[in-house]
């Protein structure tokens, strides 16, 4: 991808350093790119408004889950896991503790959930992970 970011020359010339024309000029660079990709949002949850002279003006924090897509503006910080209800997180994460594991060097889905305490498992190698039968025979 290239984005072109011009400068006028009246720009240059009212800056009144050459850090304040660097900002200008990497503001400028974001706009673009904002206004070349559209409006998204990052894995931080936010979004930044940018004026017409290329300098941000605001940041805008969604107030909705990532996970069910509700709404979280009214919701406590207690129940919030960033910007994802606290229940939505927890469900998520009990799902996954229900999926079998899978081995770390074939990827197959071994006989174990991953809730399963590794003290109780045979392939278990500590600091790698879950193997499966055939690979923890070889």
């Amino acid at each position: 991808m290239s984005i072109k970011v011009t400068l006028t020359e009246k720009e240059i010339l009212e800056t009144p350093n050459d850090m304040m024309l660097g900002e200008l000029t990497r503001n400028k660079y974001w706009q673009a790119r904002r206004d070349h990709e559209g409006p998204q949002y990052d894995d931080e949850h936010f979004g930044i408004i940018i004026g017409e002279d290329g300098l941000v003006k605001s940041i805008v924090r969604p107030y909705r889950c990532s996970i069910c897509g509700g709404d979280t503006s009214e919701v406590e910080y207690d129940y919030l896991v960033g910007y994802d209800h606290l229940g939505c997180v927890l469900k998520q994460e009990d799902e996954n503790l229900n999926t079998l594991d899978k081995c770390v060097l074939c990827g197959k889905e071994t006989a174990y959930l991953r809730s399963t305490h590794v003290d109780m498992r045979i392939g278990y190698v500590e600091g790698s992970g879950q193997l499966c039968m055939d690979c923890y025979n070889k």
